[in-house]
């Protein structure tokens, strides 16, 4: 059985200096006492007894308080027999008190912070008719003579959040050095196809509005791109010429849903 000392009743004023050594109250002229060594050693009949050695030793005050509180805590424990490793289990579990770990996240605001992937790319249908700005705010598919291919838009594609599968990878498709991205918007009751000029302070960021988003999918060499705010509308092309890029769900019908990419840079 663990034999424990009654604590003296006497009140000792102290002084803690940088060096953690305890002084009388009025300064540290003269040292009243010094802070006891205090070892658990076990007994051979199984018992603990507290042994209290007379050394100095350098301990700082913080590990003083530590000792005396586990010393009182384990006053308190029951103890009918001799030690057992499980009573010595359950006297730690008395004696320290159990914290929550909380577990770090990163949120939306870290992942923006720390960059959006992003590549640069040219985008042509099937039919091979190039994507130019036709206007501030229209895109139209041609076929572009060798002189005019400077006029083809060049893309950055940005990597975002969304639902993202094997087959479908979300992307935000701004016009490289211009502050205008794709979005699909509710115009009547049909959805549509626009450039929305953006705040290049913001973005892209990691999570784009979702009228931004697009799930892009890989069919053999040739990739499409459905909205993710309307499910089964997709970026198509008419088979006229220098009509107007649109929002689309005729997709395998009449109008070109399948895009060529050419990638530019990572």
């Amino acid at each position: 059985m663990a034999m424990v000392p009654e604590p003296a009743n006497e009140v000792m004023a102290y002084y803690s200096d940088e060096n953690d050594l305890l002084f009388e109250a009025d300064g540290p002229k003269q040292m009243k006492c010094c802070v006891q060594h205090l070892d658990l050693s076990s007994t051979g009949d199984g018992s603990i007894q507290l042994q209290i050695c007379h050394q100095l030793h350098d301990k700082s005050f913080r590990q003083v308080v530590s000792v005396i509180v586990a010393m009182e805590k384990l006053k308190r424990v029951p103890c009918s027999q001799a030690f057992q490793d499980d009573d010595l289990r359950g006297i730690f579990s008395v004696i320290f008190e159990e914290e929550p770990v909380i577990f770090e996240t990163y949120t939306d605001d870290l992942l923006c912070d720390a960059g959006v992937h992003s590549l640069t790319c040219k985008l042509q249908d099937k039919e091979q008719k190039s994507l130019v700005l036709a206007s501030p705010y229209v895109l139209k598919a041609l076929h572009l003579l060798a002189r005019d291919v400077n006029r083809e838009v060049v893309f950055c594609m940005s990597f975002v959040q969304g639902d993202e599968s094997d087959d479908k990878i979300p992307v935000a498709l701004g016009l490289k050095e211009k502050n205008l991205y794709l979005s699909c918007v509710m115009k009547g009751d049909r959805p549509t196809l626009q450039l929305e000029e953006v705040d290049p302070k913001t973005y892209p960021k990691w999570k784009m509005e979702k009228r931004f988003v697009f799930n892009k999918t890989e069919i053999k060499n040739r990739v499409e791109f459905e909205s993710a705010l309307y499910p089964n509308w997709y970026i198509s092309t008419s088979q006229a010429e220098e009509k107007p890029v649109f929002l689309g769900r005729s997709k395998g019908g009449h109008d070109i849903t399948d895009f060529t990419m050419e990638i530019i840079s990572p």
